[in-house]
């Protein structure tokens, strides 16, 4: 593997943070096509932590204070993750054989446990099910990072939750997604089928998030549709719900939609639990692409890119989630309001 260009612009920002101590770094090499960088370095002088995070493609030069992303961590939290790995009776260094020069992790950290000083690994896409200690130091780092990067923070761990083939999508193909023949892509059958569904309005839901367009399309059932396109290369993954085989009618329907700018957006939930302490919901504050509601229940894509429902009202019949975005006209709002007053 060649890191070349990469380590050195690593080590350019290890240079910038040589008088601070670094606590613990995690590289995303080539992984879906992204090369990010994080790093959590304690200022002796300050007694103050901070997570940066880099993406080493936009590195051009030297100054690496221009490129600088960061957020300060509280050390009591710092102090828990510390107390936390000290109880651990194992010794954390591993190396998967099989790595390439696409989707390699590495996982550093100067965090002792009762058998090592320190926690050295590296692996391809996912952490693997006996790194699974690893996984709350994760969701830590990307917790404390823009919601953008929570994608890989899922699809990391996505071994430990069994969803593994959520993100395996259809091998990569060269297309362009809006000006492409459709009809090199999609049986004729397919493309006639497609064009009724886009027609007859069955795209419920079409938002694009990153460098992905997620959608929700009424068919037999309600399916997710996912197009993952890299604009620069012209390149394009799909993947659908449904059972039916490689580009099915749904994902044709989408493309069109995508074409013909025909965005519907999710609405925006998000769920806050006040029973946990700070650190937990640091690490479960999370937001959800919502449909609606359905009886008692709000209809939301998981995590795992499946549709999910999740009950309106906790345990204790409380009602703690947020609607972080709705339609212009409200509606979710009103839906809720309208159980509330009725429960």
């Amino acid at each position: 593997m060649e890191y070349i260009n990469y380590e050195a612009k690593i080590s350019l920002i290890k240079k910038y943070y040589k008088k601070d101590a670094i606590f613990l770094e995690l590289k995303l090499i080539n992984y879906e096509g992204f090369n990010l960088y994080m790093i959590l370095t304690e200022s002796k002088k300050y007694n103050s932590y901070r997570l940066s995070w880099f993406d080493l493609d936009e590195i051009k030069d030297k100054y690496i204070e221009k490129y600088i992303c960061c957020e300060y961590i509280r050390s009591d939290i710092i102090d828990f993750i510390k107390n936390d790995f000290a109880k651990y009776d194992v010794a954390i260094d591993y190396n998967d054989e099989f790595l390439t020069d696409k989707d390699t992790v590495i996982f550093n950290a100067n965090i002792k446990t009762k058998k090592s000083n320190a926690i050295n690994v590296s692996f391809k896409k996912y952490l693997p099910k006996n790194l699974s200690i690893l996984a709350d130091l994760i969701i830590f780092v990307f917790k404390n990072m823009p919601r953008k990067y929570e994608g890989f923070m899922y699809e990391l761990l996505a071994k430990l939750t069994g969803s593994t083939e959520k993100y395996e999508y259809k091998k990569e193909f060269e297309f362009d997604l809006f000006n492409g023949d459709i009809n090199e892509i999609f049986r004729y059958p397919i493309v006639q089928r497609g064009k009724k569904y886009y027609e007859e309005d069955k795209i419920k839901f079409l938002e694009k998030i990153d460098n992905r367009y997620f959608a929700i399309v009424e068919g037999t059932e309600k399916y997710i549709v996912i197009v993952k396109y890299d604009e620069k290369e012209k390149k394009t993954q799909v993947y659908c719900s449904c059972p039916c085989e490689f580009y099915c009618k749904h994902i044709c329907a989408v493309i069109l939609a995508i074409r013909d700018n025909k965005f519907k957006r999710f609405y925006k939930i998000m769920y806050k639990n006040p029973n946990k302490n700070l650190l937990e919901r640091i690490m479960d504050f999370e937001y959800f692409l919502c449909l609606g509601i359905v009886e008692q229940n709000f209809e939301i894509i998981n995590n795992y890119g499946e549709l999910e429902l999740v009950p309106i009202l906790d345990v204790n019949n409380k009602y703690n989630w947020e609607i972080l975005e709705d339609s212009e006209d409200q509606k979710l709002m009103k839906q809720v309001k309208y159980f509330l007053d009725n429960n």
